[in-house]
């Protein structure tokens, strides 16, 4: 039987408790016994290594954030430090490693790996910013709470006429800007590769007040606005304000996009992503970064669609309930 550590790294994503629930209720299946390292990187240097219990861990499936907590490490570049961290490894008898976190997690596994540990990803926050992945755990999630969050801004925008600037999180990915953008129909987006100065975002304010005589909405990716000699989001603001009769509203949704119940989606694909790294880990596999690859749309003739066949979901059946 091989033991499996995990932990969680980084922000936490709101689906990451349902990962450690199916690790639990897989495991066996794969011939591999698990056990909890708390808080993150951190918690392999103080040696927090729990042996989970596993009716208590099977009531985390939906519940957002993580149960075995996270932190920010940055310890782990120091050799001595990782010295320490593969010693406790050994010392706990740990045959693979299994990281759930963003690219700052998987460089902390990357630098392990080279120490000789054997480590999984798997893809957990918000932002979407995995490049090997089309969807990280809990993007979806944190999508759903923006999109709901814009929805109610939105109705106060529409009976006041006014504009709201909302900040959406994402780092330095914009994909939680441009997705909720597309789901709600925003009016304007603000991100690197769709930039605006205050005078060309009042031009194109302008503009959209062509069509829209009510409430405008703008989205613009935090850690943009402010730097590299960009005005502020203040800035925008009072240049509009100043320069228009429109009334502007600053909005910043902050930590509740990383909260909120898991969607059924995100649930789904943090189970298929942990199922294969189970699977990964038993044929001794290792070192890999596990992702999905499902964005892109298609089409068919039509004779052809209709007669086309659901696909059947025996793989599933096989892999979750046999």
């Amino acid at each position: 039987m091989k033991k499996i550590a995990i932990l969680t790294s980084g922000g936490d994503a709101s689906t990451m408790n349902k990962c450690l629930s199916t690790f639990i209720t897989y495991a066996s299946k794969y011939n591999c016994e698990v056990v909890f390292v708390k808080n993150g990187y951190k918690g392999i240097y103080d040696n927090e290594f729990v042996k989970p219990d596993y009716t208590e861990t099977k009531s985390w499936w939906s519940l957002p954030g993580t149960k075995i907590y996270s932190s920010r490490f940055p310890e782990i570049l120091d050799e001595q430090v990782r010295k320490q961290m593969v010693d406790n490894l050994h010392k706990n008898s740990i045959d693979t490693l299994v990281v759930i976190g963003g690219d700052g997690s998987y460089k902390g596994a990357r630098l392990l790996s080279k120490s000789g540990i054997k480590v999984i990803g798997l893809p957990g926050t918000i932002d979407n910013d995995i490049a090997s992945t089309s969807y990280s755990i809990g993007f979806d999630t944190s999508l759903n709470a923006i999109v709901n969050s814009i929805k109610e801004i939105k109705s106060c925008m529409d009976s006041h006429a006014n504009v709201a600037m909302i900040e959406i999180m994402g780092r330095h990915c914009i994909d939680l800007t441009v997705f909720a953008g597309i789901a709600t129909e925003a009016d304007i987006i603000i991100t690197p590769e769709s930039f605006y100065t205050p005078q060309q975002l009042l031009a194109k304010i302008n503009e959209k007040r062509k069509t829209n005589s009510r409430g405008i909405i703008i989205l613009y990716v935090e850690l943009l606005l402010g730097t590299e000699n960009i005005p502020t989001v203040e800035e925008y603001i009072k240049y509009i304000q100043a320069n228009s009769k429109e009334l502007v509203k600053k909005n910043i949704l902050g930590y509740l996009q990383r909260g909120g119940n898991p969607t059924a989606m995100d649930m789904i694909r943090a189970s298929l992503m942990t199922e294969h790294a189970l699977k990964m880990i038993s044929e001794n596999q290792y070192n890999k970064i596990i992702g999905v690859d499902e964005f892109k749309v298609v089409s068919y003739d039509l004779e052809t669609a209709i007669n086309m066949k659901n696909p059947s979901r025996k793989d599933l059946i096989d892999k979750f309930f046999n």
